[in-house]
């Protein structure tokens, strides 16, 4: 193998590590944020969101994610629907979490999720 595909498999590998990573942060996210919601409405909405990004984190385990394109292109598609939802979440967040801690800790790891997925998906 080439020095060069040495350094892009690499490279893709830590995108891939940083899509998973960024996905496991949010994931803590939601959880503690379902804790400090106040109605079961917005419980129900935050259960929601973290169900689709177990979904993708469970994806995103299989091995060698885009040798197999089928499952891939299925990934991407989930993360297009969660992408939606999950910045409509971001922009009520403040209005359905009232601990600002949590509040400000779910919005960080939604920004990064979707940056990440921004980036790994393009």
């Amino acid at each position: 193998m080439t020095r060069s595909k040495v350094r892009n498999r690499s490279i893709t590998s830590a995108s891939q590590n940083d899509l998973h990573d960024s996905f496991g942060e949010l994931y803590q996210s939601l959880t503690n944020a379902y804790w400090v919601a106040s109605t079961i409405v917005d419980k129900d909405r935050i259960r929601g969101a973290a169900d689709q990004v177990f979904d993708i984190l469970t994806d995103l385990n299989r091995a060698d994610l885009k040798s197999r394109t089928e499952d891939f292109a299925e990934l991407k598609g989930q993360v297009a629907i969660a992408t939606k939802k999950l910045t409509a979440l971001q922009a009520d967040i403040d209005s359905i979490i009232h601990n600002v801690g949590v509040a400000t800790q779910v919005v960080g790891a939604i920004a990064k999720a979707l940056t990440a997925s921004t980036t790994f998906f393009g």
